[in-house]
């Protein structure tokens, strides 16, 4: 029976080690923040706090490694040999920036074996050294070509606001420029009063968005010899797809660590459920409200004669709640009529 849970299903871990970064880019989520710096004794609690919730709940495990820049953190080899030592309980992935990434660096992120590395740009070089700082655009580019040369799996990041979003196929082509296996993108989600909401999508922009990310998919798949590849399975893109609706697994299957060690369903969604210097990871996910509410698959009154109700849920909920501050809403780039 464990053996069969462990080949079926996993819990994903979003961590983020501290938000110590070497950018400051224009819609970070951390504006006028001073980043905390955890011990490294607290953040093997926290890692043994997760260990006992999968073995409680016979799971898989997978960690998100992100920051600020994760490799801005003096902890990070430390925590990654606690997760190969692991292995295969317990996978990981790094997000970063990309920009320090030396072939030294990939070589040794290579020695963890990790499933994949995702490394965000915003655009053309204008656009992108704009929003992420003069120069970068150059910089990921080295950080990619350092990653491939180590053969890893490589996934371009792009989040999709009012400045960026008909840049997409400029990262397409950038991505085919230089290798990169998989391109995904999302849209961008205000958070806090300080975030700038003029930066987020409205309809009409939702809607050409999908379709400029649907028509450079279907190019993709055309040519010969391509190796990238553009996902669209974030929420409203199956839209676009056909494939299977999107589910949010925040709070369910994915939970969200912060640099304090506060918990939360997802980092787009930071509404904190407890501490874990307080309340064990296990504790908290059994016993939570604003986690069993996630959990109930509540689907929003305006969504529920949809066909895709009972697994696209609303949408993108952690944006929903950023506008509205309740989740029984559809999605508001949502196309379908009820």
């Amino acid at each position: 029976m464990w053996r069969r849970w462990l080949l079926v299903k996993r819990f994903i871990l979003q961590w983020h080690l501290s938000e110590n970064c070497n950018l400051k880019c224009l819609h970070c989520y951390q504006e006028n923040h001073k980043p905390v710096q955890l011990p490294y004794d607290k953040l093997v609690e926290i890692y043994n706090q997760f260990k006992e919730l999968l073995n409680k709940k016979k799971l898989r495990g997978h960690i998100n490694i992100t920051g600020g820049e994760p490799l801005c953190n003096p902890h990070l080899y430390k925590i990654l040999d606690l997760i190969k030592k692991d292995a295969p309980l317990i996978s990981f992935s790094l997000l970063t920036n990309g920009t320090l990434i030396t072939p030294d660096i990939a070589k040794k992120i290579k020695s963890y074996n990790p499933e994949y590395v995702q490394v965000s740009l915003e655009g053309g070089k204008k656009t992108n050294d704009y929003i992420r700082g003069q120069g970068t655009y150059k910089k990921i580019a080295t950080g990619i070509t350092n990653l491939k040369k180590e053969n890893i799996f490589t996934s371009i990041s792009f989040t999709a606001t009012k400045l960026n979003y008909k840049e997409f196929p400029k990262v397409v082509k950038y991505a085919q420029k230089y290798h990169v296996d998989n391109v995904w993108s999302d849209r961008y989600i205000p958070l806090g009063a300080s975030e700038d909401k003029n930066l987020t999508l409205n309809f009409t922009e939702t809607r050409d968005y999908l379709e400029i990310m649907h028509k450079e998919r279907l190019k993709l798949k055309k040519q010969k010899n391509n190796t990238t590849t553009i996902s669209m399975y974030r929420a409203l893109q199956f839209q676009m797809t056909n494939d299977f609706a999107y589910g949010c697994t925040a709070g369910d299957s994915l939970l969200t660590v912060m640099e304090n060690g506060d918990l939360v369903p997802c980092r787009r969604m930071p509404i904190v459920v407890g501490n874990l210097f307080q309340d064990s990871m296990l504790s908290l996910y059994d016993n939570s409200p604003i986690l069993k509410k996630l959990r109930t698959n509540k689907i929003p009154d305006e969504c529920q004669l949809c066909d895709h109700a009972e697994t696209c849920r609303g949408g993108l909920k952690c944006l929903t709640y950023a506008l509205y501050q309740d989740l029984n809403h559809k999605d508001y780039g949502c196309n379908e009529e009820i």
